[in-house]
C-alpha cells in the first residue's frame, strides 16, 4: 500500500486551494496598500501587490501542505482505531 497522496484527500485538496486563493489576496491587498502608504507611484504600487500576492501564495501552500500531510496519516490511524473498536464491540 502506497502512502496517501494530498492531491487525492477530498478535503485536503479544497481546503489548500481555499488557503492558497486567500492567502494571494492577503498579501495583494496589504502589499498594495502598504506600497500606497508609502507614496510609491501607482504602477510601482501594482507590481510590489503582486509579486507579494505570489509570495504569501507559494509560502500558504507550502504550510498548508506540510499540515495536511500530518493531518491524513492521523485521520488514518484514527479511522483503524474507531474501526476496531467496532469490531471488538461487535465480537462481545
Amino acid at each position: 500500500m502506497s502512502a496517501p497522496r494530498v492531491t487525492e484527500h477530498p478535503v485536503a485538496a479544497r481546503h489548500i486551494a481555499r488557503a492558497r486563493a486567500w492567502a494571494a489576496l492577503i498579501g495583494f491587498v496589504v502589499a498594495f496598500w502598504l506600497s500606497y502608504r508609502a507614496g510609491l507611484p501607482f504602477p510601482e504600487c501594482g507590481v510590489r501587490a503582486i509579486v507579494a500576492g505570489l509570495v504569501c501564495r507559494v509560502i500558504a501552500w507550502a504550510v498548508v501542505v506540510s499540515v495536511w500531510r500530518q493531518l491524513i496519516p492521523a485521520q488514518i490511524a484514527a479511522a483503524h482505531r474507531r474501526r476496531q473498536a467496532a469490531e471488538q464491540e461487535r465480537a462481545s
